[in-house]
């Protein structure tokens, strides 16, 4: 199985770009945000401390165990456990251990940066409007680090979705796309 994670800041276009991936990819599996789900089933003014991002993470945990035995041809997972660090780092402080070996246990084939360059969408989950730049630096800096394979993907619609397929493809040539209808 290829195993591609979507990761970056907030509103970076990771969910889109999954979403349409994964209408383009033959025999794909995919994973949702966790986080966003927790908070809709918190059903809180979705004010989080700690223990909420350590919960999502070992959820996500599950979740990926999962998938990461699932017989698909790929996985696309729309955030991981670089998004859960940061998030750590920024909000709490110092290093997460556990947090440090999710990242180390479940690890991806391929990881699609995005980059913050689409204007920024108001959503109750979403806190950092102005720092997405900063924070995008921090997620490269993080995978240059940890010596792990990804692309950037930027740019505007179509094009940014086209261009990180191609990309995709290039890198894994016997990936199959589903027939167009």
């Amino acid at each position: 199985m290829i195993r591609i994670a979507v990761t970056g800041p907030e509103c970076a276009g990771k969910t889109s770009l999954t979403r349409w991936l994964a209408e383009k990819i033959f025999d794909v599996r995919t994973q949702s945000e966790y986080a966003r789900e927790y908070f809709e089933l918190k059903k809180k003014d979705h004010a989080y401390n700690s223990k909420d991002i350590e919960n999502i993470a070992r959820e996500l945990a599950v979740k990926l165990t999962k998938a990461f035995r699932a017989s698909n041809d790929a996985l696309l997972c729309d955030t991981e456990f670089y998004v859960l660090d940061i998030w750590w780092r920024e909000k709490v402080g110092g290093i997460n251990q556990e947090l440090e070996e999710f990242k180390q246990t479940f690890d991806f084939d391929l990881f699609l940066l995005c980059k913050p360059d689409m204007p920024w969408e108001a959503d109750p989950l979403r806190e950092n409007p102005e720092d997405r730049n900063r924070l995008f630096d921090q997620y490269q800096k993080a995978l240059e680090e940890d010596g792990r394979s990804y692309f950037i993907v930027e740019g505007l619609g179509e094009t940014r979705m086209v261009n990180t397929l191609n990309k995709i493809l290039r890198r894994f040539p016997n990936l199959m796309l589903k027939e167009e209808s």
